[in-house]
């Protein structure tokens, strides 16, 4: 099995994935806390078997693929060195308008 490639985020998903973890935290910082660690988590499929994710059904573009980790849609764009976070969206949001 090949090693697993480096993880990078973009700007965006940081400040997205902090705007989330900011809102969840109004109702609860533990379950912001937990739900930024799942999300995170999850990221290390994308590392070790990085087209283990769906193609992005929006774009069909094999370099483009996501994790669901309900009810976030996790986008990443697959380099030949690095998985690259590029948008955590919230299910109910269009990708689109939000890479």
């Amino acid at each position: 099995m090949p090693a697993p490639l480096a993880l990078r985020w973009t700007v965006h998903a940081v400040n997205q994935l902090a705007a989330l973890a900011e809102y969840i935290s109004l109702d609860s910082p533990l379950y912001a806390e937990q739900t930024v660690e799942r999300i995170v988590a999850r990221l290390d499929q994308a590392r070790v078997q990085p087209h283990s994710g769906r193609v992005v059904p929006e774009f069909l573009r094999e370099d483009l693929r996501e994790l669901v980790e309900p009810p976030y849609r996790i986008v990443y764009r697959i380099r030949a060195d690095a998985v690259e976070v590029l948008a955590i969206v919230h299910g109910r949001q269009d990708v689109r308008e939000r890479l």
